[in-house]
């Protein structure tokens, strides 16, 4: 029987979630993160940032550290570190980091709105929550499957906006807000994804009955865009072969499962 080393121990805690160690470490890292994330909320409310500084700044180096260990652990274990350095989650763990190491280094930043930007994004460690969700991965695959079918969704509501703003900026004019074609085309979007600030409203008659058009047209686009996903998630949901486990006999588990998710033995 091979020896399993310790990086295959590491590999197998950090990246398989269907084992014991791989729920426990999943568990304490997804708590880190939350909290992690509270911290970074509270640092910008500046009564409590003021008051709290030194406990502020002393928890985001802590999880800056932890979760840097975790960034250099990734690497050092999986197989292929390029490929997990350059992946979206490599990406999203190094910019979840960053921030405050470049804070640390450089103290005495010379642009105020940049390290305001580099601080705000330490919130990306929210989206490091969505690898650890397993219909999030589904919901992944059901978009990358249906990339061509949405690009030529979004592409015809390009030039449905165009075209619905570039008439609005005829029949409105200026004297009703729509002052130049980018705002009126800023307006078509609005109306199109049914969202309707109203800052801008279509005074002439014609203007009203275009807008209902477009606030119909942008209902048929949602319920175009849902029965593609739908149908993307029908047609996967036909392709995943369901697993039993030999040792404890349920079989909800994911089609690429390894190990069982209730009792951790291998399927």
């Amino acid at each position: 029987m091979k020896r399993r080393t310790l990086k295959h121990i590491v590999y197998d805690t950090m990246y398989l979630q269907d084992t014991l160690a791989g729920k426990v470490f999943n568990f304490v890292l997804i708590a880190c993160i939350l909290m992690s994330v509270g911290v970074v909320l509270a640092y910008s409310i500046p009564s409590f940032a003021a008051e709290y500084w030194y406990a502020v700044n002393y928890l985001e180096f802590f999880f800056t550290v932890l979760f840097t260990i975790e960034y250099a652990l990734r690497v050092w274990c999986t197989p292929s570190p390029k490929a997990y350095i350059m992946s979206g989650y490599g990406v999203i763990d190094f910019l979840s980091i960053a921030p405050t190491w470049i804070t640390i280094l450089f103290p005495f930043f010379p642009s105020l709105a940049l390290l305001r930007l580099f601080r705000v994004l330490r919130i990306l460690r929210l989206v490091k929550l969505l690898q650890y969700l397993n219909d999030m991965h589904l919901i992944v695959q059901i978009l990358r499957n249906s990339r061509r079918r949405i690009a030529v969704l979004t592409l015809w509501i390009m030039v449905l906006v165009v075209i619905f703003g570039t008439l609005m900026y005829v029949i409105e004019g200026q004297e009703h807000g729509f002052t130049s074609i980018p705002i009126s085309i800023y307006w078509a979007i609005v109306t199109l994804t049914t969202v309707g600030y109203g800052d801008i409203v279509p005074q002439t008659v014609l203007g009203k009955a275009v807008a209902a058009l477009i606030m119909l047209i942008g209902y048929s686009m949602i319920v175009i865009l849902a029965g593609v996903i739908s149908q993307e998630f029908s047609d996967m949901k036909k392709n995943i072969q369901t697993l039993s486990c030999n040792s404890c006999g349920k079989s909800d588990h994911e089609h690429n499962a390894v190990y069982c998710k209730h009792c951790g033995n291998r399927l």
